[in-house]
């Protein structure tokens, strides 16, 4: 995916730079960054974890997404969406659909949650109570000299590449990092900030690196590493201890959360208020019917 994603697995530089190619595309149809994105966001973080450490683990996704889209591309030209059956089943899937976004739009606007809430003191009780699982691990604040490896490089060109980083590497330790990374790394996100990638917990890293990052002390060049994109020459600038997040860095998120569970808890007192357990008539004969005519 190329060399801007070379240490970090996701770079946010290279999310803001200026209109991607399709992150996959065959025969008029295609997968866009954006897309893969949203996909990517919504994966578990133990899937997370895989793709950060190998990219083209994407491939299998993205060839069945194209394969979809064509599918839909040569249903279309058969003009299958006008066949009666699937006619009934879309005007079917629209009105729940319908039925479902007029619902929850309505209960939102009737459950909303006042300006003021929630107010300093809630917030500061709240900050006490999750207070024990608001730790931060150890970050560190890396700068790297990238050197992308050329796509079908053979051994020597992958050894004359290892003996450039080293090269790099020892001159790092003798001169100015920042001004090396600028004149000779191939990630230009980072270069530009003279080789600074951010801070960083070890495991936003890719795993290549961590080893050698763990065993760092703020201020040393380690040996170059290797990685399916290439060589990275690694300094470490700064180390910070694991510690607790403030009630100030977490402010955002907790507001968030108290805001959102009082709203559900707004919107399930206006459903229990049309729907009083005193009022609803609940038939057991049908109801064991149904379970076992599903389930048995």
């Amino acid at each position: 995916m190329g060399a801007a994603l070379s240490l970090l697995a996701w770079s946010a530089a290279a999310q803001q730079a200026a209109p991607a190619a399709p992150a996959a595309r065959m025969d008029g149809l295609s997968v866009s960054q954006q897309e893969l994105e949203q996909m990517l966001r919504a994966l578990p973080e133990a899937e997370r974890a895989a793709v950060r450490a190998d990219h083209a683990a994407l491939a299998p996704w993205l060839r069945e997404r194209l394969a979809r889209e064509a599918l839909l591309r040569e249903a279309r030209a058969n003009r299958w969406a006008e066949r009666p059956e699937v006619r009934s089943s879309i005007d079917a899937a629209v009105q729940e659909a319908t039925a479902r976004t007029v619902g929850n739009s309505y209960l939102a606007s009737v459950a909303q949650v006042p300006a003021g809430y929630p107010s300093p003191d809630e917030l500061r009780a709240a900050y006490a109570q999750a207070r024990p699982g608001l730790a931060v691990p150890e970050t560190f604040r890396v700068a790297q000299i990238f050197l992308a490896l050329p796509a079908g490089a053979d051994a020597a060109a992958v050894a004359a590449l290892r003996a450039q980083a080293e090269a790099l590497a020892q001159q790092a330790r003798q001169g100015d990092f920042a001004a090396l990374a600028r004149q000779h790394s191939q990630d230009s996100a980072s270069a530009a900030r003279g080789g600074e990638i951010g801070l960083l917990p070890l495991e936003r890293l890719l795993p290549q690196a961590r080893e050698s990052v763990a065993g760092m002390q703020a201020g040393q060049v380690a040996a170059p590493v290797q990685t399916s994109a290439g060589w990275h020459v690694l300094k470490l600038l700064e180390r910070q201890p694991a510690r607790t997040a403030t009630l100030e860095e977490v402010l955002p998120r907790l507001t968030a959360v108290l805001r959102a569970q009082r709203q559900q808890a707004l919107a399930r007192a206006h459903l229990e208020k049309l729907a009083p357990v005193a009022s609803v008539v609940v038939d057991a004969a049908t109801v064991d019917a149904a379970v076992r005519h599903v389930f048995e």
